[in-house]
């Protein structure tokens, strides 16, 4: 599939699954590890939506019978729209005038999408309007917000979303042994600090931190939806444990954001996701 890697496959086959088995949302945030390159997935993922004959396999972008992808590449789609900050931020004007477009019927009888860049930037007036727009759904629009950071947007744009990652490469991001670890650290429900020196090895700052456990979480997420999964330990422990983990997860990982003493947060961390652990 052209260049774009192993997480560009992950991520183009997942949407096609979603499209194929009509279980599209009507609004998605997708956090991204690099706007440069990410943003051909982005299109990919548009063009599987917007495709009526039904492109049937990842490794093309273009269907061949009509000119949607050739449109949408080119940013002359006349049913998407795309805002960006103004400036530092968006502004409640944007939205607005984004709500004023999409009041008029498809030009094209198809689906209307509407793009956020850089959505951790709405301001507090434009993440309100935004909000009202995502409250009331139209059948035929779709909104994507893109961002490098999904916990920097309000809790109740988050709740309306469904939230896909494109991560980065395995090559950079490969780790599944160390995960693994920590995984069995954590659903054993034992004192994790006899093991502390281990864990602080494999996520010595915070960036990595905040890698190993966005993995986790989607680990997590994946077997709650699916009920399987790779990690034996996860099949020892009852879900509400996993729902449990993964609330405190998107409690705390935002603290990184902070100047925060990583080595007591870390600790902290630890200790919060190993009480009150429930064994199957």
């Amino acid at each position: 599939m052209d260049n774009i890697g192993v997480r560009g496959k992950n991520f183009v086959s997942f949407v096609q699954n979603i499209v194929s088995n009509n279980k599209i949302s009507h609004a998605y945030i997708i956090e991204l590890y690099d706007y440069d390159t990410d943003m051909d997935l982005i299109n990919r993922f548009i063009k599987l939506l917007l495709c009526k004959n039904g492109i049937k396999d990842v490794d093309n972008v273009n269907c061949g019978a009509c000119n949607i992808c050739s449109l949408v590449d080119s940013h002359n789609y006349p049913d998407i729209r795309y805002i960006e900050p103004n400036g530092k931020e968006i502004k409640k004007n944007q939205l607005l005038e984004l709500q004023k477009d999409f009041n008029n019927k498809s030009l094209l009888e198809n689906k209307r999408i509407y793009v956020i860049k850089e959505a951790e930037k709405l301001n507090a007036s434009a993440a309100n309007t935004l909000l009202k727009f995502l409250e009331e759904p139209a059948d035929d629009i779709i909104a994507i917000l893109l961002t490098n950071n999904r916990y920097k947007l309000l809790d109740t744009i988050l709740s309306r979303c469904q939230v896909l990652t494109v991560g980065a490469e395995v090559t950079e991001l490969d780790y599944s042994n160390e995960v693994n670890d920590v995984l069995t650290y954590i659903v054993k429900g034992e004192c994790l600090f006899v093991s502390y020196g281990v864990l602080f090895n494999y996520m010595p700052e915070k960036l990595t931190a905040m890698a190993y456990f966005k993995k986790i979480e989607d680990i997590l997420i994946t077997f709650l939806r699916d009920g399987t999964s790779s990690y034996e330990c996860l099949y020892k422990v009852n879900k509400k444990t996993i729902v449990k983990i993964l609330s405190i997860l998107e409690e705390e990982l935002p603290k990184l954001e902070f100047n925060v003493n990583y080595k007591l947060w870390l600790d902290s961390l630890f200790s919060k996701m190993i009480g009150g652990v429930y064994f199957v």
